[in-house]
């Protein structure tokens, strides 16, 4: 609708803005939820929704992605593949150039693959 006129401006993801093409204003990272070291201020903030009779608060979070080869994946070894392709320098490349600054490096979290260990900070 912001392409079409039929809106002035619109509050969307910094990756819808590039991939439409669309002028966007830069938060800093202390409040644009982007950066995980960040998290214990965006924490500070909270949003009321309201259903019905009852109230949800929602705490401001880091936005984050995730990605996994199942563990009864049919082809685990082409999901290691995507996900080593994702996490290396072509996926941070298309990520970034689609408007979605990767994590770098990405967070490995649990039982990381052997492949993947060079890519990732492992955390507890």
């Amino acid at each position: 609708m912001v392409k079409s006129g039929d809106l002035d401006y619109a509050w969307e993801y910094r990756s819808v803005a590039v991939q439409n093409d669309l002028l966007f204003i830069e938060l800093p990272e202390e409040i644009d939820l982007s950066a995980v070291e960040f998290a214990e201020n965006y924490a500070t903030v909270q949003t009321e929704a309201k259903k019905g009779d009852g109230t949800t608060l929602y705490a401001g979070a880091p936005i984050v992605y995730g990605v996994t080869v199942p563990k009864i994946a049919k082809h685990p070894n082409l999901g290691l593949e995507f996900v080593e392709m994702l996490v290396g320098a072509t996926g941070q490349e298309i990520l970034e150039r689609d408007g979605q600054p990767p994590i770098m490096p990405a967070g490995g979290y649990g039982s990381v693959p052997a492949g993947l260990e060079p890519l990732v900070a492992v955390k507890a």
